[in-house]
């Protein structure tokens, strides 16, 4: 009996001690726009909250349909943006939970359909006007941001991008629901394509299968294969001005499976050439700047070194004893981020 006790006890000490994962934070902002209050979620990164970084300023991923694709995308963006090898900057992600899905994110009205549609121009007005000031004015953001959508959030990010491409900086369009009120999005896909400028916007376009994989195809299926095949070769005939553009065709991936290898592919594309070699770095500290000044010549936005990634070089160096080099990409830590006391005591 005593040892029995004495197992529950145990047990029950070990259940005292758990601690909670926590990944994010659900806030609410009142729209006078929707009038309506929304919920939106919130993913800060790792190094986010300390206090050796507070001068550190993050992109920001404004995510649609945030309910469903919160975790994968904070997921991965954790994962794309640790260690000695980015793929990508950490990242604040903005996952914007539904409440009237078909309204808010499609462009026209379809009586027919049975739900209530055409409400995306005032969608996008509540993201940019309001969303996005509070976003600001609460989080260290800087301005590039990143609009993710699938499906009918796919629709909403490509006419978001077409309608004015300067309100985010990279927009992610996965197996867009370009069938929408007959492929009006389509249709006037061409003039636009002639006289619009893009200004050194990404668009990465993910095209899953959406004939025979895995099932037969219905009346729907040929609608949505017929309008993404005709924009697609609209804008392979007619190169978009100044558009970063890439159109991936997913063969093994249906409407829903195709999200999640897309999202990956979205920020290898949107991010390409951001990772640094970090032994040549630890050669020649002076390879960084170079190194993020062809970053930002080619994402047109003025990206520079992460704080935290280059204390860990500066950390890797010092663990070498290759102090003179740990002090010169100090330095440089310091000139980009001035209140960063990060080491000082180590070169003062």
């Amino acid at each position: 009996m005593k040892i029995f006790i004495a197992c529950i006890l145990f047990l029950a000490s070990l259940t005292s001690y758990a601690q909670k994962i926590e990944i994010g934070a659900i806030e609410i902002i009142y729209s006078e726009i929707l009038q309506e209050e929304r919920e939106y979620w919130i993913y800060l990164p790792e190094h986010y909250s300390d206090e050796k970084y507070k001068e550190q300023e993050y992109p920001i991923i404004y995510l649609l349909d945030g309910e469903k694709y919160f975790h994968v995308v904070s997921g991965i963006v954790n994962n794309f943006s640790s260690g000695y090898y980015p793929i990508m900057p950490e990242c604040i992600v903005v996952a914007i939970k539904n409440t009237n899905r078909a309204r808010d994110l499609t462009p026209t009205t379809m009586a027919d359909m049975g739900y209530e549609s055409g409400g995306s121009s005032k969608f996008e007005y509540f993201i940019t006007k309001e969303l996005m000031a509070k976003i600001n004015g609460t989080y260290r953001t800087m301005d590039y941001k990143i609009l993710m959508g699938h499906s009918f959030g796919g629709l909403f990010t490509m006419n978001a991008l077409f309608k004015k491409a300067n309100s985010f900086n990279a927009y992610v369009a996965i197996d867009p629901s370009l069938w929408w009120d007959d492929a009006l999005f389509v249709k006037g896909l061409g003039d636009k394509l002639h006289w619009l400028d893009f200004d050194k916007r990404t668009l990465f376009l993910a095209n899953a299968n959406s004939l025979g994989y895995p099932k037969k195809a219905g009346k729907q299926d040929n609608a949505h294969f017929k309008a993404k095949e005709m924009a697609i070769k609209k804008m392979n005939a007619n190169i978009p001005k100044n558009l970063n553009l890439n159109i991936k065709t997913y063969p093994e991936e249906d409407h829903g499976s195709v999200v999640l290898p897309s999202i990956i592919d979205a920020f290898r594309f949107i991010f390409k050439g951001y990772r640094a070699n970090a032994k040549e770095v630890m050669k020649n500290p002076a390879l960084l700047r170079t190194h993020y000044q062809e970053v930002s010549d080619k994402l047109g936005f003025d990206f520079k070194p992460q704080c935290a990634y280059i204390d860990g070089i500066v950390d890797l160096l010092i663990e070498r004893h290759q102090l003179e080099k740990a002090e010169i990409l100090h330095h440089l830590n310091m000139d980009l981020y001035p209140t960063n006391k990060y080491l000082q005591e180590k070169f003062d």
